[in-house]
């Protein structure tokens, strides 16, 4: 089967970026893992309070989930 030579050359590259990505993943260490997680959830939280700060103003902050 014949595949399109960008669709052919995606395919070529996503197998090793993922094994990368993986031997990232396992380099790091359980605090550095926790570290991100949080960093995560900060960002996350900060969002959630700008958005619904930004929503109020705007009157529509029946437009916001509730998290």
């Amino acid at each position: 089967m014949n595949l399109p030579k960008s669709l052919a050359s995606s395919q070529a590259h996503s197998q090793p970026m993922k094994h990368r990505t993986w031997l990232a993943l396992n380099q790091l260490t359980p605090s550095e893992i926790a570290s991100l997680q949080q960093s995560k959830k900060s960002i996350a939280d900060y969002v959630q309070r700008e958005l619904s700060e930004r929503m109020k103003q705007r009157h529509l902050e029946h437009m916001v989930p509730k998290v």
